[in-house]
């Protein structure tokens, strides 16, 4: 009797994603999708993979307000963020001002450090500028339900409100190989309700209405750069098509690993003039990624879109053992020990992903199983809310004193990571931090094996059955072993190469601004 052929490894919709656009941008022309000055493509892409993820789920994808009660949602944004803020109203920009470096988040990559939130990738720019006394303007996405700020911050919703409120008519859209595209889609088994015409048609007109928008506000800052989180996604798309029509740098600061396959940051098409709706400077944390970007941004982009390798700026101070910050956290995280010795500090990345609850149980039972002497960091994602924490409601109603729940959220994620044994998650970017401090990540979804393939190939990841956890983490080294690696040294050298290019970027753009960097 013969054995049963082994069941053949399903592809995530992740390697599907990828490989659709792949021949979709080698076979057809939808590099020349346009609605007026805004390239549609990159915004289709997204489109298409948030489409993908929501079908992967078996969930319906999240729709915006019903239209008859949006325009008295933006009208009323002013007086709501007013209303929101009035806790924090030191912190609360209520019109643009002059600035050398403008700075967009994206209203989640954030942190609460020492009471106050802060945005954990604009933050060390933020304050290398002002140590060179170059004057910097914060804005954040989002509705400012998170406070108080660490620094003054500008509502960027309001840009989003105007722009919405002036979209007076949809660009005529110019898609050649529109049907071939579909067809794709089709053969693919893909159904993506925002790709069809009206939506596109929507899509760009609002992004270009809202680029308007901040476009104003440009004029009002005037500064030489622009830096922006998730380029991609929300306001992004809008912020940097305002940058590319003022001749103004623009700088995507990575948020999350890369390993050469991101959805956003990997191109097989770009035009001669590059997208319009993509930054102009791709900040990299490492050589690695930054290598990656330049197969196609040397090839096909320059001197429109290039990569910079500029380090991950959150996490090269913790890779000091004797820089005073570092020490004081590590000093934070002693004393929530009490005494205690633990053998084993397990930090657990939540991630609001539907679909996942029965997994996040059987990761309950394994904390409520296992020793006394680990000690379990449950940290929330930064963009959850009450819906997403329902999702691992096992998790968080755990009470244990060898469980903590809110103290994890309460260290920026390389404080913590520098003292873990282990880092858990379904499939979290967290996994690259951690890698830098020799941390090993395990992996609870098949997912991890299309996104983090290198980690993975190099050991210092694995993925695993939720049921084998307790018995994979004892059976690895209690404290992990950081090698001595040189990080990034100083980002001021960074930030004035950046300078230099905005000049130039400028003239590229046709735009001769007198513009320098401003004390």
């Amino acid at each position: 009797m013969t054995a049963p052929e082994p069941e053949p490894k399903t592809t995530s919709f992740h390697r599907r994603y990828l490989d659709m656009v792949e021949e979709i941008e080698s076979e057809y022309s939808v590099a020349s999708w346009k609605g007026g000055d805004v390239d549609v493509w990159p915004l289709a892409r997204m489109e298409l993979y948030l489409d993908m993820h929501w079908a992967s789920t078996c969930r319906n994808r999240p729709t915006s307000r019903a239209f008859p009660f949006r325009p008295l949602v933006r009208l009323a944004k002013p007086v709501t963020n007013w209303w929101n803020s009035r806790r924090d109203l030191a912190h609360f920009l209520t019109r643009p001002r002059r600035a050398g470096a403008i700075f967009l988040g994206d209203g989640v990559s954030l942190d609460f450090v020492d009471g106050q939130w802060q945005d954990r990738f604009c933050e060390p720019l933020i304050a290398s500028y002002e140590a060179q006394g170059v004057t910097t303007f914060l804005m954040q996405s989002g509705n400012f339900n998170r406070l108080p700020w660490r620094r003054p911050t500008y509502a960027a919703n309001l840009v989003a409100a105007k722009g919405l409120r002036s979209l007076a008519q949809r660009l005529p859209l110019q898609l050649p190989d529109y049907e071939q595209v579909l067809g794709i889609l089709e053969r693919y088994d893909v159904r993506s309700p925002s790709l069809v015409r009206p939506n596109l048609a929507h899509l760009a007109s609002t992004v270009s209405s809202t680029a308007s928008e901040f476009e104003l506000v440009f004029r009002r800052v005037k500064p030489s750069v622009a830096f922006v989180v998730t380029y991609y996604a929300g306001l992004g798309p809008a912020f940097v098509l305002a940058c590319r029509r003022q001749g103004i740098l623009s700088v995507d600061l990575q948020h999350c690993p890369q390993e050469g396959a991101h959805k956003a940051y990997c191109w097989t098409a770009v035009p001669a003039q590059g997208y319009t709706t993509m930054p102009a400077v791709f900040w990299t944390w490492s050589e690695r990624e930054a290598s990656d970007l330049r197969t196609w941004t040397s090839a096909l982009a320059q001197p429109w879109h290039r990569s910079l390798y500029g380090g991950h700026v959150q996490v090269m101070p913790f890779l000091i053992d004797g820089d005073p910050a570092t020490v004081a956290w590590d000093r934070k995280f002693a004393d929530t020990s009490n005494g205690v010795r633990y053998e084993r500090e397990i930090l657990v990345a939540l991630q609001p992903i539907a679909g996942h609850r029965a997994r996040w149980e059987a990761l309950a039972q394994q904390i409520n199983s296992s020793p006394d002497d680990w000690r379990w960091w449950l940290r929330r994602h930064p963009a959850s809310g009450q819906q997403q924490d329902s999702e691992y409601s096992s998790l968080l109603s755990i009470r244990r004193s060898n469980v903590l729940i809110e103290e994890a959220s309460s260290f920026p994620l390389p404080a913590l990571l520098r003292n873990m044994s282990v880092l858990v998650s379904l499939a979290s970017g967290a996994c690259a931090e951690a890698a830098a401090f020799g941390v090993p990540a395990l992996f609870l979804s098949d997912e991890a094996r299309d996104t983090f393939s290198r980690l993975i190939e190099r050991n210092v990841a694995a993925v695993i059955d939720v049921a084998q956890l307790n018995r994979e983490i004892g059976s690895r080294p209690a404290r992990t072993c950081r090698s001595a690696g040189s990080p990034r040294s100083g980002i001021e050298g960074v930030l004035r190469d950046l300078g230099e290019l905005g000049a130039d970027y400028s003239r590229l753009c046709g735009i001769f601004p007198d513009r320098q960097l401003r004390a």
